[in-house]
C-alpha cells in the first residue's frame, strides 16, 4: 500500500486592498477569538459589533493619506484562489522609549492555515527580517512559542491592557 504525498497548501503574500476589508475584518475578529476567548467574552470582542469595529479600523488603515496608512506596513495572505486567509501589520512602536524601530502590531491567520508557514511569511513580510518588538498576551503560550520560533525573546517588559479586560501583555524582542 503506497501513500500519496500531500502537497503543501499554497499561498501568496501581497498588499491588501480596500475591497479586502470585509474579509480582513472577519479574519481579525476570528483571530481574536482563537487567541483570547479564554480571556475575554462577549459580542464586543467576537460578534458582529467586533466585525463592524474592525471594518472601520481597516478601512481607515488602508485608506491612503491617513496617518496609520502612511506609517504602517500591511500584508495579506491569500490562498490559491486569491481568498484572504491571513493578515499582518507593522507600525512604529507606540511606546515613549521604544526598544526597536518596528513593532509587529497585528498577525492573524485562519486556523486551517496554522503550521503552513503562512504566519512566518506574513510576519517577515512586514518586518523584512529586521529587529522588532511584539506585545503578546502572557496567557497565550501558543503565540509566545510561535514568536520564539521567529527569534523573539521576552525582555522583561510587561503592561496590563485595562481596556481589554486587564490582559497582561509581555514584550518580546529580536
Amino acid at each position: 500500500m503506497s501513500s500519496t504525498p500531500t502537497t503543501p497548501p499554497t499561498f501568496t503574500i501581497d498588499r491588501p486592498r480596500l475591497e479586502d476589508v470585509p474579509a480582513i475584518a472577519r479574519i481579525h475578529v476570528d483571530g481574536w477569538r482563537v487567541a483570547y476567548s479564554h480571556l475575554l467574552a462577549g459580542e464586543q470582542w467576537f460578534g458582529q459589533q467586533a466585525v463592524d469595529r474592525r471594518t472601520t479600523q481597516w478601512t481607515s488603515w488602508l485608506t491612503p493619506g491617513t496617518p496609520a496608512h502612511d506609517q504602517g506596513i500591511y500584508r495579506i495572505g491569500r490562498d490559491a484562489e486569491g481568498t484572504p486567509i491571513g493578515l499582518a501589520a507593522s507600525w512604529p512602536p507606540r511606546e515613549k522609549q521604544p526598544v526597536r524601530g518596528r513593532e509587529l502590531s497585528i498577525l492573524y491567520i485562519e486556523e486551517a492555515w496554522f503550521g503552513s508557514g503562512l504566519g512566518r511569511a506574513l510576519a517577515e513580510s512586514v518586518l523584512d527580517g529586521g529587529p522588532a518588538s511584539v506585545w503578546v498576551a502572557e496567557e497565550n503560550p501558543r503565540a509566545r512559542r510561535f514568536y520564539e520560533k521567529l527569534g523573539f525573546t521576552p525582555d522583561g517588559a510587561a503592561r496590563v491592557e485595562e481596556q481589554l479586560g486587564n490582559i497582561r501583555d509581555i514584550r518580546m524582542v529580536r
